[in-house]
């Protein structure tokens, strides 16, 4: 078993089509796990201020598990990922490796100079990642904090889109239709399009300022030094053709778009934005039903709508994953390792 700790950030672009091999082996993996969403992640919005490290694990020659992490100004040990807009982080690897691997990473960030404190934050309950690196993480004498920090509510999907209606509860499937007729019936028909290469950049602007004009925090969260990052997803996705960006328009004109990725069989609804002009028509609530047809339509076994308990979310029948934080100390054990 060989395991390496690498410090250049050039490591992120060398290891790609092994990391890529990798996080198609892993079947828990997230698309905020491939290597593209790791060098956006750090070159767009992390690179500034920070160390990074990537510690891998071989054997054979073969790469069987990598975990990225940065250490921040603040003396904090993280994930590689801006927890902002990542929804998913931490190591991949086969799931037979989890343990191995677990005790690998753990063993290397020990040794890792100008941190005294990691926030593991965004592992998804179901990933087995937690309870390994929870216990690697006490065998080599941390003192460690368990705990659940947020949610990913997901749908199951089977079959067609009346399969998924027909799974419902009545009084959900009655009001997705309902919303759908009353949209229709107001301005009289609409369509669903997806975005083309072609249009890209102008969609997404379009998409952008229809986000800005929503009410609050979420109005405020694509800002200038934002933006940049989103687009550099939106193209890097579309070139491997994971990129869904959906709109809902009436007479051409927007009224509502869904920013999603489709990989492995998981569609994930990243972001969205509405006309808040036609808030009372509901046509967010209109296109989020679309999308999931969308999704069956590809054949995908799980519409993912990523982190937050917003309660529009459970309307279509999503389930909660919980995401979990380890908080790991250096214990005196540590301090002298």
């Amino acid at each position: 078993m060989d395991v390496q700790t690498l410090t250049d950030h050039e490591a992120l672009s060398t290891l790609a089509v092994e990391w890529r091999a990798l996080w198609e082996r892993d079947p828990t993996a997230s698309i905020f796990h491939t290597d593209e969403y790791a060098s956006t992640a750090w070159e767009t919005e992390l690179g500034a201020d920070r160390a990074l490290a990537v510690v891998t694990m071989r054997e054979a020659g073969l790469l069987v598990g990598l975990g990225a992490v940065t250490i921040d100004p603040d003396g904090g040990l993280r994930f590689l990922g801006n927890a902002e807009i990542t929804d998913y982080l931490g190591p991949i690897s086969a799931e037979a490796d989890r343990g191995r691997f677990a005790d690998a990473f753990i063993g290397a960030i020990a040794g890792l100079p100008g941190w005294s404190f990691a926030e593991l934050l965004g592992l998804a309950a179901d990933s087995g990642w937690p309870d390994a690196l929870a216990r690697a993480a006490k065998d080599a004498g941390f003192d460690v904090e368990h705990g659940r920090h947020d949610v990913c509510p997901r749908i199951a999907l089977s079959g067609s889109f009346d399969d998924y209606l027909a799974g419902l509860p009545s009084k959900l499937r009655h009001e997705i239709r309902r919303k759908a007729r009353r949209l229709e019936r107001e301005i009289g028909g609409y369509a669903i399009r997806l975005s083309d290469d072609a249009g890209l950049d102008v969609d997404l602007e379009t998409f952008y300022q229809m986000h800005r004009a929503s009410q609050g925090p979420k109005g405020k969260f694509l800002h200038d030094d934002m933006v940049p990052v989103f687009s550099r997803l939106a193209h890097t996705f579309a070139a491997r053709g994971w990129l869904r960006l959906a709109w809902l328009e009436a007479e051409g004109a927007p009224l509502a778009a869904t920013l999603s990725f489709s990989e492995r069989g998981v569609w994930s609804v990243y972001n969205s934005a509405y006309d808040h002009t036609k808030r009372d028509l509901g046509p967010g609530m209109v296109l989020m039903g679309d999308t999931i047809r969308l999704a069956t339509e590809e054949g995908c076994s799980v519409v993912d709508l990523l982190r937050g308990d917003e309660p529009y979310k459970y309307r279509f029948g999503a389930e909660d994953v919980p995401l979990i934080k380890l908080n790991l100390a250096r214990s005196a054990r540590t301090s002298m390792t």
